[in-house]
């Protein structure tokens, strides 16, 4: 993860008031671009989004983050399953590394994103297991995966959003209450912005 993203995710992200390639003014709600190779989240206006809305725009300079959120039905993993390719966390996301091809791992801790090793043949089962896993777009959709609470695809922004705000709360050890209470909060909010998917479907309608 490069320094920029680990800063993202080691502290809660200031409301951004301009988009940050051309400073027109920004609602609160807006979405992001993410800026290679550096891995940045950039602010985007309505104009920049259209601008970089496909791949070749600006040379894949910048890839416009997408805003479709699935839930994998079925997907609550298993003792035995979460304990294939999973860091020992409750909470983890997988991106895909567009340069390499390979899928990276992190989860939530009170120092921020952290980056862990992924069993590479536990995953690919898991790929065959959920096919859906499959449509995965690299560097800007991750598979955001809880213990307790089942797995999304999610825009990467969802998950360094969390992060920040787990590391907010974070107390002791195992994170206290307050993080507990978030990550149940942020699981039923994300549940009712999601659109359901089969986990062995490969749905890549939007949500």
């Amino acid at each position: 993860m490069s320094g920029r993203l680990r800063e993202l995710a080691t502290r809660p992200r200031e409301r951004a008031q301009r988009c940050e390639l051309c400073a027109e003014p920004l609602p609160d709600a807006h979405r992001h671009l993410l800026e290679l190779p550096a891995r940045e989240l950039r602010c985007a206006c309505r104009a920049c989004q259209l601008l970089f809305d496909h791949g070749a725009a600006g040379g894949g300079h910048y890839r416009l983050v997408p805003e479709r959120r699935l839930r994998l039905s079925g997907a609550r993993l298993d003792e035995e399953t979460w304990a294939g390719p999973w860091a020992p966390v409750r909470t983890v996301f997988v991106i895909v590394d567009s340069t390499t091809g390979l899928p990276v791992q992190h989860y939530p801790s009170p120092a921020g994103a952290v980056r862990a090793p992924l069993d590479r043949p536990a995953w690919d089962r898991l790929r065959e297991a959920y096919q859906v896993l499959g449509g995965l777009e690299p560097d800007v959709e991750a598979l955001l995966s809880d213990r307790d609470h089942g797995a999304w695809i999610v825009p990467v922004d969802d998950c360094y959003a969390l992060v920040g705000a787990l590391r907010s709360r974070w107390r002791g050890l195992t994170g206290g209450q307050e993080v507990r209470r978030h990550l149940t909060q942020f699981f039923t909010d994300l549940d009712g912005r999601s659109a359901g998917a089969p986990a062995t479907g490969n749905d890549r309608s939007p949500a």
